[in-house]
């Protein structure tokens, strides 16, 4: 591939972990890599930009998405990557994006059984406004598409429309919106649209994903790993976490669990490091979790974690996009270069000081995930999970 020929393609996540698990969709192309924490440094091929956008206000979320787009080229490729369960600030975060081209939106991750069907939602066949995997959400799953975009104008295309359909659709200004029943439905919208000039992408990975399909492959092999003792950090409130610290206690994890009124407070980090000192530990939270607190609890999770491991090789893994993103700002991390994903979404990173970070997304993986991350720090061989989709609550 000469350098005129190489992509120039910057993704926009809204938390951490959505970040490296859209990043680790290029891990098998012909490019360079990279994921930057809050603003661009780099200049590879595929840049994924974190904006943290998940826990901020609707208004707060428009403003970082616009400010991420200033003296962007035209030439670059855009996707905005969201979550696949349409959690967080998608309808400000896209009316920001619609000042900047084109909106082409397809939501769909057909893999883990998320589809939309003539404007509707759905998780495994259920609408996803009854699927109760909102439950933690302090607002209620839309309906449709349209109800997630309140006051934004949306307009529902076909793919059987072609490109005189989609050109039609845009020219109205509203944002495009394709039903996504599998991954060849991904791969026919991001044709279809690459002949729309400016064209904004956004969607979940799976979107990404077949932007990814279009690219050179590479067959380059990740790098070997330098063991270290490592640490879980479980930032979910996900159900399936319990069931994954088990396994992972089970393997032979130390189990170190704070009171989230002892966190708050401020809570001494030496537990911790001596848990470490038997070669890998996780970390949870117990107690009552007031949502309106949980920046303030990510915030003293990852403080805890910077004082637990200052000044030693620990490999970390992260669960939650917030708390990762918290224990990176904690830790002074800016950039990442994704090198593995043990299964998906579960993106081995390494920092620019040589450390090993691992994060996943809190919903997904089986039982096996976190032992399988772990034993990949670890330097454990033959430990590559199973867990190829997200378990549901």
């Amino acid at each position: 591939m000469t350098d005129a020929q190489r992509p120039n393609i910057l993704i926009l996540a809204d938390d951490l972990s959505g970040a490296a698990e859209t990043a680790a969709l290029f891990l098998d192309r012909d490019v360079t890599l990279g994921i930057d924490i809050g603003t661009r440094h780099g200049d590879s091929d595929v840049r994924v930009l974190d904006l943290g956008t998940r826990a901020m206000s609707g208004i707060e979320a428009a403003d970082r998405v616009r400010a991420s787009m200033r003296d962007i080229p035209p030439h670059v490729r855009v996707i905005k990557k969201i979550d696949s369960m349409l959690r967080g600030n998608i309808a400000a975060e896209v009316e920001s994006l619609l000042g900047t081209g084109p909106i082409v939106f397809a939501a769909g991750l057909p893999a883990l059984g998320r589809t939309v069907e003539n404007g509707v939602p759905y998780i495994d066949g259920v609408p996803l406004h009854r699927s109760g995997r909102w439950a933690l959400e302090a607002t209620e799953a839309p309906a449709s598409i349209a109800d997630l975009f309140g006051h934004v104008p949306t307009v529902a295309v076909e793919l059987e429309d072609g490109i005189d359909g989609l050109t039609a659709a845009v020219d109205s200004g509203a944002v495009v919106v394709f039903d996504v029943r599998s991954e060849e439905d991904l791969d026919a919208i991001v044709e279809l649209s690459s002949q729309i000039p400016g064209v904004r992408l956004v969607g979940t990975s799976a979107l990404a994903a077949a932007v990814a399909r279009t690219l050179p492959p590479s067959a380059l092999d990740a790098p070997p790993i330098e063991p270290a003792s490592t640490l879980v950090v479980v930032g979910t409130a996900e159900p399936v976490a319990a069931q994954q610290v088990l396994e992972l206690v089970r393997s032979g994890a130390t189990h170190i669990r704070i009171h989230i009124d002892h966190l708050l407070a401020g809570t001494d980090p030496t537990s911790v490091r001596n848990a470490l000192d038997g070669g890998h530990a996780v970390l949870t939270v117990t107690g009552p979790v007031d949502p309106a607190r949980s920046n303030e609890v990510a915030a003293a999770l990852a403080e805890l974690v910077a004082n637990a491991i200052e000044d030693r090789a620990v490999g970390l893994v992260l669960t939650g996009g917030e708390t990762a993103r918290r224990v990176l700002d904690a830790l002074g991390v800016s950039t990442l270069r994704p090198i593995a994903e043990i299964h998906h979404g579960a993106v081995v990173s390494r920092t620019a000081t040589g450390g090993y970070i691992a994060t996943r997304p809190g919903s997904f993986g089986g039982p096996d995930s976190l032992v399988a991350m772990t034993a990949y720090l670890r330097g454990v061989v033959n430990t590559h999970s199973f867990s190829h989709s997200e378990a549901l609550a």
